[in-house]
């Protein structure tokens, strides 16, 4: 039997989040790694996980196929590209039609990433 699907909401318990986010991201940077030698492209994917117990600012981990700061340069330089947000999650489930993902507060976000 398969298992059974996982409603894309937010985990509550700390210690099922923490292990769900290490597995999640672990599965994530096989299938970047993956892409990379099957299809010869480029890949970067960076994560920042939530805080923790022993981490208060959460942590950042990365993966890059080749240098980071040179694939992020080209990234920046060769603007416009399409940056996935939550708002469109549903493009990328089957029957996404009853799919709801909370909002988030965009400008506080990009007020983060302004202040980094």
């Amino acid at each position: 039997m398969p298992p059974a699907k996982v409603k894309i909401q937010r985990i509550e318990g700390d210690r099922v989040r923490q292990n769900t986010f290490h597995k999640r991201k672990m599965g994530l940077i096989k299938k970047a790694m993956e892409l990379t030698v099957l299809c010869d492209c480029d890949c970067a994917v960076i994560l920042k996980s939530g805080p923790t117990v022993t981490c208060k600012e959460g942590r950042f981990t990365a993966f890059c196929s080749k240098d980071l700061e040179s694939l992020m340069r080209e990234c920046i330089s060769h603007m416009p590209f399409h940056v996935y947000s939550n708002k469109e999650y549903a493009r990328f489930t089957k029957g996404g039609d009853d799919v709801e993902i909370p909002e988030t507060d965009e400008a506080a976000q990009k007020e983060e990433i302004a202040r980094e």
